[in-house]
């Protein structure tokens, strides 16, 4: 039984990640549209800050998949799960931590470019 409900809160974990992207998905597409008709040098900055949102966005859904995955390796019952899972969540934490680079990297460009 305490099994069926860490599969079922596994699920709404992973449930939650894809709302969460897709919510961002609209977001992101509903600023990034008004950009398609401005002039390139203008929208320049303003995708680039739709790109940093949707990238936190993200890095939010794959942490809570990274939870997802701890739950899931909870229930696994073969060596050969683990193994997948542990593989899945390396791959997932590198994709995080690289997006979450390239976003602080763009604030402090941003920030640099600000004060000057």
């Amino acid at each position: 039984m305490n099994l069926e409900i860490i599969e079922w809160a596994a699920l709404a974990v992973d449930l939650t990640a894809v709302a969460v992207m897709l919510i961002g998905f609209v977001q992101a597409m509903v600023r990034y549209v008004p950009t398609m008709v401005q002039p390139a040098v203008a929208a320049i900055d303003k995708v680039q800050m739709i790109r940093c949102s949707l990238g936190s966005v993200i890095v939010f859904a794959l942490e809570l998949l990274i939870i997802s995955d701890l739950l899931h390796s909870i229930v696994s019952h073969t060596l050969e799960d683990l193994y997948f899972l542990a593989a899945i969540v390396v791959l997932r934490t590198l994709i995080a931590y690289f997006l979450n680079k390239e976003i602080q990297d763009f604030a402090e460009q941003r920030a640099s470019t600000e004060t000057n």
